[in-house]
Order: C-alpha cells, then structure tokens, then sequence
C-alpha cells in the first residue's frame, strides 16, 4: 500500500507517494525518456534516484533513506559539493542521446538560456537534493528532465542553494550576511569549475530565472484581477530580486 509523501517540494501539485520501498509518481508520455535520460546517467555513476519500473500506476522508483539540508543553510564544502555535481550532469548530458527529444514535459525555465541546450534535471533546488551528513547524496524528482541551457540551471542553484533572499527570508531561516552569502555563491561557481568570462555573465542569468520563475507563477496560476492567494510566491520571489539588486556590487565582486 502507497502512502501521500511529501519532500516539500515547491511544486505542489505533484502526486508522490511511497510505501517504504518505492516511491511512486504519476506517469505521461514522457516517463519512458525521463527513465532512459536516468539509466544513463546511472550508468555514468551519478548520485540519481534508481528508476525501477513503468506501468498503468505510474513512475516506480527505488526509496531511500536520506537527508535534507532544506530548508537549512549549507556547509561551505557542501556547496563546493553541488558546484561538482552540477558540472557531471551537465558534462553527461552533453554526451546524451535521447531516445525521443520530444518526450519532456513543458517547464518554463526552457524558454531563457542562449547556450546551447542539453538535457538536465530541470529543477535543481534545495528541496530536490538528499543529503547525508549535510553533504550532496542524491539528486530526486526529474519530472522536468529535459532540453536546457546548463547555465539558466547553474543561474538557478546559485540563486537557491545560497538563497540570495531578502531580509525577511533570512531572518526566518537565520542566514548569514549578504557578504558570506555572496562567498558561498563563489564557492558553488569553484565546484562547477566556472570559467572568468561565464562569471561575469553570471548574474545577469540569475535576474532572468527569477524574472522568468515569477511571471509563470501568475501564468500557471492563471491569475486575474479578480484572483486572491499565491501571494507568498510572488512575495520571496520579488523580494529576493530587489536584494540581489541592492547587493549587486557584492555578488558581482563574488564573481570576479
């Protein structure tokens, strides 16, 4: 018997449930190529949930006992951790040939990029990522694996894994100053082995996800003016790029 389970993902209208061996999400038309995309990556010795099978109930995957940092603040050699992380995915997926690319499901953040794309997770997020002893383990829900610009997804993590937020954010989750922030936001750019020139870039690709992330929160919603509620995403998202506009000298001076 399956049982609801949550790993408080910001993607709440996802069905997962798990039993204690397997979890099990709802399948479409592009869970065979999301399978394929993580046997592969598998085979490459990536730290990626186990798929185990497909049927009329849905995506079966293997459960594992883990961690999770979220909504925590992350360890220094955690972050460096994520940066490494990212840079094989994104080397794997280079090498990658889906079976059919166009089995993914539509996901937003395919719209921004000017590199060229390769097949990602999609949703790398804090709320995405098992840890064990606070370090990186395994990578979960590849619902949105899928043609992307690598940098609009390493934009993302070091927008999120930091958690550039603003101030009422960081007093919630007791965040370090926006110095230190801005220095663990390198520290993921060493791990991913960022080149100068993609550094200076950098930043102006994190103002386009957070752009892009809260526009499709009024979108998705299919907000009105007569609509209420869904005010929070809006809120920390909005807010969080107001403070990355206020501590623009500090993560440019990062990213240097």
């Amino acid at each position: 018997m399956f049982f609801s389970y949550s790993n408080l993902s910001e993607n709440h209208e996802k069905q997962v449930l798990s039993n204690g061996k397997e979890i099990l999400r709802s399948a479409d038309a592009a869970s065979p190529e999301i399978f394929h995309f993580l046997a592969f990556l598998r085979s490459r010795g990536l730290p990626v949930e186990q798929p185990l099978s497909l049927d009329e109930k849905g995506e079966h995957y293997r459960f594992v006992q883990a961690e999770m940092v979220h909504p925590g603040v992350w360890r220094d050699d955690a972050l460096f951790a994520i940066g490494e992380l990212l840079r094989a995915l994104h080397d794997a997926g280079r090498e990658y040939v889906p079976e059919d690319a166009s089995r993914c499901r539509s996901w937003y953040l395919r719209e921004i990029g000017r590199d060229k794309k390769i097949w990602c997770h999609g949703d790398v997020a804090p709320w995405n990522l098992l840890t064990m002893d606070g370090k990186p383990y395994l990578l979960v829900d590849w619902e949105y694996a899928g043609p992307l610009d690598p940098m609009t997804e390493l934009a993302r993590a070091l927008w999120l894994f930091p958690q550039l937020h603003d101030d009422d954010v960081a007093r919630l989750q007791g965040l370090p100053s926006p110095e230190r922030r801005a220095a663990q936001m390198r520290i993921l750019c060493d791990g991913y082995r960022l080149c100068r020139a993609e550094r200076a870039d950098m930043l102006e690709r994190m103002i386009e996800v957070i752009v892009c992330e809260t526009a499709h929160e009024a979108i998705d919603a299919n907000l009105t003016p007569q609509s209420e509620g869904n005010l929070w995403g809006f809120a920390w998202r909005t807010r969080s790029l107001y403070w990355i506009f206020r501590h623009r000298r500090i993560l440019e001076a990062a990213l240097q």
